[in-house]
């Protein structure tokens, strides 16, 4: 009879995330990974396979739970207009930012950090990307509010607003200086 598991692998791909994220690639050692995660090296490398692996399997995780976070403030359930609907999500990053938090964006992070080292990293950063910018999609084009013609473009326009918002967060700019910049980007 197999032994059941005595973790979440969820939970613990989410420290192998947070670990990455605060440290890079670089300078997260499998010591911080293991400690992060209360898991022994052989566990996580059978489970997740080597360093390289787990950092791309946080990628994608991270693009889930982003995608997921953003969805439900943009999405169908969510209240107003789509200028409204990106102002919450412009919005929630700053409110992160105040409160402390100043990793910035993962996807950033590991654009600069790692993507042009490696093809899978940075086609991992891509597709994580390229689904933000496809929400923002559906949010212009259910709401109506820009014409057919312009809502990839001004969805693009919008996710490099919001990317460059998290690089602002990251770099430490004051409240007041990213209030200015959602308010200038919407």
């Amino acid at each position: 009879m197999a032994r059941p598991r005595g973790f979440e692998p969820d939970e613990a791909l989410t420290a192998i995330k947070e670990a990455f994220w605060r440290g890079g690639y670089d300078a997260t050692s499998m010591r911080d990974i293991e400690q992060a995660t209360g898991l022994n090296k052989q566990s996580l490398y059978r489970l997740y396979g080597d360093k390289r692996g787990m950092y791309l399997k946080a990628i994608d995780h991270y693009s889930a739970h982003e995608a997921t976070a953003a969805g439900v403030l943009l999405g169908d359930g969510a209240q107003g207009s789509a200028r409204a609907r990106f102002a919450r999500l412009f919005g929630r990053v700053v409110d992160i930012a105040v409160a402390g938090d100043r990793r910035g964006c993962f996807f950033c992070n590991v654009s600069i950090d790692q993507a042009h080292r490696d093809e899978r990293v940075r086609a991992a950063a891509m597709r994580g990307m390229e689904a933000m910018r496809a929400t923002f999609e559906e949010t212009l084009g259910a709401q109506g509010e820009a014409a057919p013609a312009n809502i990839r473009q001004k969805a693009a326009g919008l996710l490099i607003a919001y990317l460059g918002l998290r690089v602002m967060d990251r770099a430490g700019f004051d409240e007041a200086s990213l209030r200015c910049a959602v308010d200038d980007a919407l």
